[in-house]
């Protein structure tokens, strides 16, 4: 696709330079070398499409384990809302995404524990409501092209947040890509994105310390998987189109959430 669109953007600069021996001015030539440039970047954005995953589906889950010598925690909180962009035929160029997880649906089967993780000894979720993955890039993809109906394996980097800290972390993940069918309808219109993806925090880098009291009960280290399928049609065609007027159901940030963080959002490819 890059090949093609270099390709293009050389013939058209070769037109420039054959018109350049008198039959339009200099600044009518300055002019046609923009054009030029613009086509050749939009049309190497407009190849990337958007997933959004659909909010209410209880199937896209954030869990983690707490594996530690006197108890097992396993933990999990459904209704993560997640939107990534990517283009399909080279995953590598210019990625961008977030997953948030509301802190306040994480469940691991005693309540009272649920309300100690959620209090301000721990992840404090009236202050820090999400934990929250913001893609940055792609590397070492086993294919850099999503075909329909494969699996590839690759190494998302990206910022991690939790407690109020931000840390640069490498994520092993999973992707599949489904063209829309007879099949995936059952599941979702449109074409899907498929994400699993695995991560290893220790607990003292964000600020959660482990009270004596729970020592022996609690790990340091925590497991954390995410798991979704985004589809393009919740995204729209378009995330930089002019959207609906009710900033709830404004999908031109296809980082924001849908939330208020619209506004200001670093994520959203539509922003300088």
């Amino acid at each position: 696709m890059l090949k093609h669109e270099q390709k293009k953007f050389g013939g058209l600069m070769e037109e420039a330079k054959s018109v350049s021996s008198g039959k339009f001015s200099f600044s009518e030539i300055i002019k046609l070398f923009f054009i030029a440039v613009l086509t050749f970047v939009l049309e190497i954005n407009l190849s990337a499409q958007t997933f959004s995953v659909d909010s209410k589906d209880g199937r896209n889950q954030a869990s983690f384990i707490s594996d530690a010598p006197f108890e097992k925690i396993v933990g999990l909180s459904s209704g993560l809302d997640a939107t990534v962009m990517l283009n399909i035929n080279d995953i590598t160029q210019k990625p961008m995404g977030k997953v948030k997880v509301p802190i306040k649906n994480i469940k691991t089967g005693i309540f009272l524990r649920d309300e100690h993780l959620r209090s301000e000894m721990w992840l404090n979720d009236d202050k820090f409501p999400y934990a929250e993955f913001q893609l940055t890039g792609i590397k070492n993809p086993s294919s850099k092209k999503l075909n329909d109906g494969e699996k590839i394996n690759a190494t998302l980097t990206g910022k991690f947040s939790v407690h109020g800290v931000t840390k640069d972390v490498e994520v092993p993940a999973t992707l599949a890509y489904f063209k829309e069918s007879e099949r995936t309808k059952a599941k979702a219109p449109g074409n899907l994105l498929a994400a699993n993806a695995e991560l290893k925090i220790q607990l003292s880098d964000f600020g959660v310390q482990i009270p004596s009291m729970v020592v022996g009960r609690v790990n340091e280290d925590v497991f954390i998987t995410v798991s979704f399928v985004a589809s393009d049609a919740n995204a729209g065609d378009n995330p930089c189109a002019a959207c609906s007027q009710k900033k709830s159901e404004n999908k031109c940030n296809p980082c924001a959430m849908k939330k208020p963080e619209m506004k200001n959002n670093p994520c959203s490819p539509c922003t300088p």
